[in-house]
């Protein structure tokens, strides 16, 4: 029969880990169920995780953080990259096609293989809950499947059935749902079964964002994500109000912007003669949630490069140059049309340069 014990931090890790190590089965909670979990080294956990798998489940290998994922799925490129930083542990279950195959996925017995490898898809979670955190200090390998309608530990004891396991129970789950489903196909991510990470937000995390920095922005970084803008949806083959709904998302602030202000006159003009819009342009501040969000992240010049690289880096990508040779794009604001259209010419010079690298993220 099932053992319960309540959750207490260090102690009930030290016991759930003597109990994964001699073969044991173990329920821990999540933030969306509770989950049963084996150690995928030990055939008779295994057999016993197997046996409790409901219809439709997915045994899942556990990773917790973004370069154990690469250690699963080393050729992982694009959007499962992007999710995985931007949201880390949480409520989705990601499903990857057979580039797997080049990871740790080989050195699992085939009994274990064959089970989180399902339509030859491999199956991976990263729970997000504070004994997770613990049990990744270890550094156990792990194979997990989400209990349906088990938000509590007392529902999921009595889901698993009779057996020798370990329940640690926490408290109900927050969610109360099943993790979503996430197809990772080569650089590009689909919902395959929606749960607790509703799709909205989903293709929200999976967008690649692209942000362009200078001072007021109202001149060169506003003109920097209207080109941007044109030349993706150039590439594509789309128009450019569609290019969100193609993945990519485009924006620009400045480091002393005044909020709400519209580009100057001059800026909408040069961008309207190369094809792009900026009427509809009102200048932001730079947060450090643009940041954080942001998948590149352009300087127009080396002073605004070096007063990103001064704040303290909470996940964001490391800031770069617009210029690939590190050439400050000088400010025309003030100056004639002239210098606005050499500064346009010299920013799409720089874009066009980037567009490979942005088209492959």
């Amino acid at each position: 029969m099932a053992l319960i014990t309540a959750w207490q931090p260090n102690e009930s890790s030290d016991q759930v880990r003597a109990h994964l190590a001699q073969g044991g089965c173990v329920v821990l909670p999540s933030e969306s169920t509770y989950e049963f979990v084996a150690s995928p080294l030990h055939p008779r956990a295994i057999q016993r995780l197997a046996s409790v798998v409901p219809a439709g489940g997915l045994p899942a290998i556990v990773f917790t953080s973004q370069p154990a994922l690469m250690d699963w799925l080393p050729l992982a490129r694009g959007a499962s990259v992007r999710l995985i930083r931007k949201l880390g542990p949480g409520p989705y279950l990601l499903r990857a096609d057979a580039r797997y195959r080049a990871g740790l996925w080989m050195r699992l017995p085939a009994s274990t293989q064959a089970m989180v490898a399902r339509d030859d898809r491999l199956a991976l979670r990263w729970p997000n809950h504070a004994v997770w955190d613990e049990l990744a200090r270890t550094e156990l390998p792990l194979v997990t499947v989400s209990l349906p309608n088990c938000s509590s530990a007392a529902a999921a004891a009595q889901a698993i059935g009779e057996g020798e396991d370990l329940v640690i129970d926490a408290g109900n789950t927050q969610f109360a749902n099943l993790p979503s489903v996430v197809h990772v196909e080569g650089r590009h991510c689909k919902l395959e079964r929606e749960g607790a990470l509703a799709r909205d937000v989903l293709s929200e995390l999976l967008l690649c964002r692209i942000l362009f920095i200078c001072t007021g922005n109202t001149c060169r970084s506003p003109m920097a994500q209207a080109l941007c803008t044109k030349l993706l949806a150039d590439r594509i083959g789309c128009p450019q109000a569609d290019l969100k709904s193609h993945g990519f998302l485009v924006q620009s602030a400045g480091l002393a912007a005044m909020m709400g202000v519209t580009a100057s006159a001059e800026a909408v003009q040069v961008a309207e003669e190369l094809g792009a819009d900026l009427s509809g342009h009102q200048s932001a501040m730079v947060t450090l949630e643009m940041l954080q969000w942001a998948d590149h992240v352009f300087t127009m010049t080396s002073s605004h490069w070096y007063s990103l690289l001064s704040v303290p880096n909470s996940g964001f990508p490391v800031p770069r140059m617009l210029s690939p040779y590190h050439e400050d794009i000088a400010d025309p604001i003030g100056g004639p049309l002239v210098d606005y259209r050499t500064c346009a010419q010299q920013i799409t010079a720089c874009l066009q340069l980037r567009l490979p690298e942005i088209l492959e993220s």
